[in-house]
């Protein structure tokens, strides 16, 4: 469960956030969609410094804050309840040895590994939109991992990111990965690898206000999933130095797995079925690897297919999908987000939804008043009014015919996605309704 924290915790390095300012502060509030589960994630930049704290997932891994000190290269963990903290270096783009092992072999000796290449190559689309007042462009990212033969950590594995980034001016953080990312995931205790980082490709990131993420990992005891992230809040604010450094009275840890607390069972337990039941073992897999466990007995399970956008408006297909399956779980109802019927048939799915979102379009009014905001310097995407129509279909993998089929229409204020959202729920009702 500590090597899943930890991937998690490098995956959210890798992928939020690696341009700040040294002139402005920034607050941003993201969520983050995986497989199903979502949790929220707050970002303060200030300087050459950037903090990010999670809400966990499943009740785990929400207790550790991370601070990245760009100034100083190095990264920096810092749990409040256990007030400790865990300081890892930046990799260079050289070959790098890595720092020493978390704790010595039963030997007492060191043992060397081999070596740890990770290659990213930024692929510009040359697309660009406007997303709170800030001039995005379209980036896709691919990052390859390989391990030599003779390394502690066989950690070989592919990363996909299609999103769109912002830079938040006057000061560049570059791309660094902190040392030995993967240790304790399989690697030997007392046994250390070099990392080797290699940047390639002509594009540039930055903060991803919205982005989708795949990876694969080959061997054995390989995984597979997907995430989403969507931006909720951007705004500027005076923020305090204290939360960019390492607190005063804090104990320095050993390793960074002994930052982190034991895992909120109830929270576990509220995340579960919706009966109090804990998740068994084959749900904790499901939730790495992205793979259904078995259906319990009287639960119906809905098949939800990434829904069908014939507007003209951008909007996060894997995260409204994600939305949907999630608004679809309640009590003895269970949503999971399949790809295809014959997914969904092999998931022991009862039902599968489809959806299409015929309409996402501004309203006249609210086209003019983002003009407005645009000649006064305001941000007005706040209050953006859509209309928004689905058309859905439940239908029975059992009999193959429709069970319920209709169309949600309304208006509402905010964002594309957020409009898509509200719409998507009062489908989740309908489908709740009908399904038995």
């Amino acid at each position: 469960m500590k090597g899943f924290l930890s991937l998690i915790t490098f995956l959210l390095l890798l992928t939020c956030g690696t341009l700040i300012s040294s002139a402005q502060n920034y607050k941003i509030k993201q969520t983050i969609s995986m497989n199903g589960q979502t949790m929220s994630s707050t970002t303060y930049v200030k300087g050459p410094r950037k903090r990010t704290e999670t809400s966990g997932m499943m009740g785990m891994g929400g207790d550790v804050a991370n601070i990245e000190q760009c100034d100083l290269k190095r990264n920096v963990k810092v749990s409040d309840t256990k007030r400790m903290y865990f300081v890892e270096p930046f990799a260079t783009d050289v070959d790098t040895p890595a720092g020493p092992a978390a704790a010595p072999a039963p030997t007492g000796k060191v043992e060397k590994g081999g070596t740890i290449t990770i290659t990213s190559a930024i692929t510009d689309t040359g697309e660009r939109k406007q997303m709170y007042g800030l001039t995005a462009r379209h980036i896709k990212t691919m990052m390859t991992m390989q391990s030599s033969p003779d390394a502690c950590s066989q950690q070989n594995m592919t990363m996909e990111s299609d999103g769109w980034y912002v830079d938040l001016p006057a000061f560049s953080c570059p791309m660094e990965i902190p040392r030995n990312p993967y240790m304790g995931m399989g690697g030997k205790s007392g046994c250390t690898d070099r990392t080797i980082v290699k940047n390639t490709g002509t594009g540039k990131l930055g903060f991803p206000l919205s982005m989708t993420q795949t990876m694969h990992s080959g061997g054995e005891n390989g995984m597979s999933f997907s995430q989403t992230i969507e931006t909720l809040e951007f705004s500027k604010a005076a923020l305090d130095d204290a939360l960019f450094d390492i607190p005063a009275g804090y104990a320095k840890a050993n390793a960074a797995n002994d930052l982190y607390g034991r895992p909120d069972f109830s929270a576990m337990m509220r995340g579960s079925d919706g009966q109090g039941n804990m998740p068994d073992q084959d749900a904790m897999r499901a939730a790495v690897n992205g793979k259904p466990s078995a259906k319990r007995p009287g639960v119906i399970r809905i098949g939800v297919l990434p829904p069908a956008n014939r507007s003209s408006e951008a909007v996060s297909v894997a995260g409204l999908q994600s939305f949907l399956a999630r608004n679809l779980t309640s009590g003895n109802y269970e949503g999971l987000a399949v790809s295809s019927e014959s997914e969904a048939k092999a998931a022991g799915c009862d039902y599968v939804v489809t959806s299409d979102l015929s309409k996402l379009k501004e309203s006249t009014a609210s086209k003019f008043g983002g003009i407005l905001g645009k000649v006064t310097s305001t941000d007005t995407s706040a209050s953006r009014r859509f209309d928004v129509q689905v058309d859905y279909k439940l239908v029975s993998l059992k009999t193959g015919q429709p069970v319920v089929q209709n169309k949600a229409a309304a208006k509402f204020d905010g964002t594309a996605d957020a409009a898509a959202e509200k719409v998507l729920s009062m489908e989740a009702a309908a489908v709740l309704a009908g399904a038995k």
